[in-house]
């Protein structure tokens, strides 16, 4: 029986096991930022005009622990929006994977 993709390790995959560690990590740092900004965007895109100001000075300020708050309190769905994210990307990149 086949494993869902949302519950693969993105290595496998990808299927990069055999990769230097270097060469996998520099790939998982890409991943991941990939996911973060299209986390970011949608993250934006639900805020209206005045909570995009609010959220870029918080972000300016550099204090994480703020930010934090403020997406708890004004995005509660981010945890289950970073994991569609992340199936996504792995989706994408399985098809990738498998052309090449």
């Amino acid at each position: 029986m086949a494993i869902p993709i949302d519950d693969q390790n993105i290595i496998n995959v990808l299927g990069i096991q055999s990769l230097p560690e270097e060469q996998k990590i520099s790939l998982l740092e890409k991943i991941s930022e990939l996911v973060e900004k299209r986390l970011l965007v949608r993250v934006l895109n639900s805020f209206s005009e005045q909570k995009k100001k609010e959220f870029e000075d918080l972000l300016d300020t550099e204090n994480q622990e703020a930010v934090n708050v403020f997406l708890g309190k004004n995005a509660p769905e981010i945890g289950a929006w970073l994991n569609e994210e992340l199936v996504k990307v792995k989706q994408e990149m399985a098809g990738l994977a498998s052309n090449v």
